[in-house]
């Protein structure tokens, strides 16, 4: 269609400019025949010399009276064709304050694909881009202000207490503060990993990488937790799978899923990951035999701020990082659970890019 509309253009412009020198030719040569016309029948002789200085005298008149008519035909088509680049570029120069003043989603009426046409879209681009960067900086805002609030709450309560005698300081107490201390240091942890994995810039550094041998490496990171919890952990795992994966990123996608599957498991219950192939996929299969989701969580688990009753107490976003750093690999993530019947993850990412 663009190639159509610039094929259009550029017709037009040749068949003007035919015109316009054709017009010119036709113009040149009437005022030339006129006036030889006009100084011959001037000429009741026929000495030859005479034709000529007369002849002459016709041609100079001609090329003065040419190069006025072409001079303001020159001028005039420059006035509109000044004109004609003036009012797309105006057009420019206002859309460019309007970003600047800061609007969005505005509009170009210019569309013909040309030199023009193509700092248009430019610009077009920018706005959205502009756009976007600013929705995700309101993102950003509205995350903050929503996590920080309920433990800086839980805090002061806390110090308030203490410090109108209400309660006594107890280990107990203290660790409580502690705990939601940390959650606020967790909270701006996952925030910069959400803000750098919704940068057009973020990227995965993918290399070859031994499946098994990461999950093994996530495994061993939290092994602690599962003794304190009595938790029976079960692995299943391809150990010839070979795929190139970030090693970082892959260990954050498998800590969040385990602890999250921590917290549904009761005490003395079981997680089992898995590792296999499937086409031209590897597929990481979490499973866990505690309390399991109901329907409308399983289905807004990766929403960002989502909280079930049944979900990890961490931040409401670390299912939609998850999910973001495993489509960053090129990979899904879906869930299957029912209540009181456990939860399964599914991540299934390609193994070679």
């Amino acid at each position: 269609m663009k190639r159509l509309k610039k094929m259009k253009f550029n017709i037009k412009v040749a068949f003007i400019i035919a015109i316009f020198t054709l017009s010119m030719l036709l113009m040149i040569t009437g005022i030339l025949l006129y006036k030889g016309h006009e100084h011959l029948m001037m000429l009741h002789i026929t000495d030859s010399q005479e034709v000529i200085h007369h002849f002459d005298m016709a041609l100079r008149e001609t090329a003065f009276w040419s190069i006025a008519v072409l001079l303001v035909v020159i001028l005039i088509s420059s006035l509109l064709i000044a004109r004609a680049l003036a009012r797309p570029i105006q057009e420019m120069n206002n859309f460019a304050l309007l970003l600047v003043q800061g609007k969005r989603n505005l509009h170009i009426t210019y569309t013909i694909d040309d030199q023009i046409g193509q700092l248009g879209q430019s610009l077009l681009k920018l706005d959205e881009t502009l756009e976007t960067y600013e929705l995700r900086r309101k993102e950003m805002t509205q995350d903050l202000a929503h996590e920080i609030r309920n433990p800086l709450a839980s805090i002061k309560s806390y110090l308030s207490a203490f410090e109108d005698g209400v309660w006594t300081a107890t280990p107990e107490r203290l660790q409580a503060c502690v705990e939601e201390i940390d959650r606020l240091i967790l909270l701006v942890g996952e925030l910069d990993t959400l803000n750098d994995i919704n940068s057009p810039t973020f990227k995965v550094v993918k290399k070859e990488e031994t499946i098994e041998n990461l999950i093994e490496k996530a495994v061993i990171g939290i092994a602690s937790e599962l003794l304190e919890k009595d938790i029976q952990l079960e692995l299943d795992l391809d150990s010839s799978i070979h795929a190139h994966v970030d090693e970082l990123r892959l260990n954050q996608i498998l800590h969040n899923i385990i602890k999250n599957a921590m917290y549904h498991v009761q005490r003395e219950g079981l997680i089992l990951i898995k590792l296999f192939k499937e086409s031209n996929y590897f597929i990481i299969l979490i499973q866990d035999n505690g309390v399991g989701m109901d329907l409308e969580t399983s289905k807004k688990i990766f929403q960002r701020n989502y909280r079930g009753e049944n979900l990890y107490p961490g931040s409401g976003i670390g299912m939609t990082i998850t999910k973001k750093l495993v489509e960053a690999h090129g990979g899904t993530i879906t869930v299957k659970s029912h209540e009181n019947e456990g939860t399964t993850f599914y991540i299934k990412m390609p193994l070679s890019t």
